[in-house]
Parts: C-alpha cells; structure tokens; sequence
C-alpha cells in the first residue's frame, strides 16, 4: 500500500510541477513577444499614437491637394492629384483610350 502512495505522490508532484511550469511559460510567452513586437516597431519607426497617425494623413492629403516644388532647379512641380489625372488623361487622347495624333 505504501508502494502505491509513494507512486501516487511523485506522479501529482510531476504533475503539479508541469502545470506550473506551463502556467509560468502560459505567462512569460506573450510578454517577450509583446516587448519584442514592441521592439520591432520602434526599430522600423512604428511607434506613433492615433494622434500621430491622423496628422500624417492630414498632413499627405493636404500634399495631394496642393502645388508644391519637388525640384525647382530642374522644373519638377507637384501638382494636385486631380489635376494630374486631368492632364494624364488629355495626354493619352481622352477616356476612349485612344492616343493622340
């Protein structure tokens, strides 16, 4: 009888054992990757806030919107998207798609 208490001890600590190492593992996984994630991000400039965010897209629209210098030694200048796409289209010969003569 002794034999078998023995027995059934060592197994329920092996098994208290393993259920606590994995509940610790459970835990300590998401961490590292949460840090590591969070690493990562900054590394590659991934950081902004929501804030951050809206600005940068005010910020691009407002871009796409208004004439600008790109080169003014060469004579680049960014146009407003719609207008560039006017001028694209007048360039290919109109929406039929056929090319100018």
């Amino acid at each position: 009888m002794e034999a078998k208490r023995s027995s059934l001890a060592t197994f329920l600590g092996g098994a208290a054992v393993f259920v606590g190492c994995a509940g610790v593992v459970a835990f300590l996984v998401p961490a590292f990757y949460a840090e590591r994630v969070n690493e990562l991000k900054a590394e590659r400039g991934w950081t902004s806030t929501p804030a951050d965010t809206v600005q940068t897209k005010s910020a691009q629209a407002s871009r796409l919107k208004g004439y600008s210098w790109v080169d003014r030694t060469k004579g680049v200048v960014a146009v407003p998207i719609e207008r560039a796409m006017e001028l694209v289209v007048a360039e290919h010969g109109g929406a039929s798609g056929e090319a100018r003569k």
